[in-house]
Parts: C-alpha cells; sequence; structure tokens
C-alpha cells in the first residue's frame, strides 16, 4: 500500500523486497577414494543429471580436478546438494564421501 499522498507506482523500497539469487553452483572435486560408480550415480539422484552427464562430470572432475556439478541454484539448495553427495557416496571404514562445495557462480 502505497504511502498517503504517495506515488503508487514506485518500486517497493529494496529494504523491504526479498529476491533469491540463483548464482550457485555445485563443484565436484577429485578424490582417489570415492569408487567412480557411486559418484556417478549421486550425481544422478542428488543434481538430477543423465547418467552419461553424470559420467561426462565425474570424469570432467577425475580429469581436471574439479567440475560444475550443477548451477543455477540458490545457496541453500547448493548447500543442500553437497550435503545430500556426501551422504550417499560415504561408506564407514572405507571413504567419508565426496568433496564437493556450494559456491557463487560468478
Amino acid at each position: 500500500m502505497p504511502e498517503p499522498g504517495g506515488n503508487p507506482f514506485t518500486q517497493p523500497d529494496s529494504a523491504t523486497s526479498t529476491t533469491v539469487e540463483h548464482g550457485w553452483k555445485v563443484i565436484l572435486f577429485n578424490d582417489e577414494v570415492t569408487p567412480f560408480e557411486l559418484v556417478i550415480l549421486a550425481l544422478q539422484k542428488v543434481c538430477a543429471l543423465s547418467e552419461e552427464v553424470a559420467e561426462m562430470v565425474a570424469m570432467e572432475a577425475h580429469e581436471q580436478d574439479s567440475a560444475v556439478a550443477r548451477s543455477g541454484l540458490t545457496q541453500d539448495e547448493a548447500e543442500a546438494h553437497c550435503v545430500k553427495m556426501k551422504a550417499l557416496t560415504r561408506i564407514p571404514r572405507l571413504c567419508p564421501g565426496v568433496k564437493c562445495a556450494a559456491e557463487q557462480d560468478v
């Protein structure tokens, strides 16, 4: 509701408007412990990638030390993806789960 006598067509104050930033990504890092097939399955399940794309992402991380697994996320979504990826790839007493990070896409 505009202020009495105010312009009803002005934009709301930026302090009161809410915007959602979808400029976050999930970076998958290479590790020599987590089985490749398990990484691919986790990428499919968590990042909603096809088997072929998941294989490409896993291979890129293996060869280049890191790869973007998913982008266009909010910070909360990216962080949640990392938690899920780590949980799905953890094998007690064998491997701690994949290394990944939520990063702002610049």
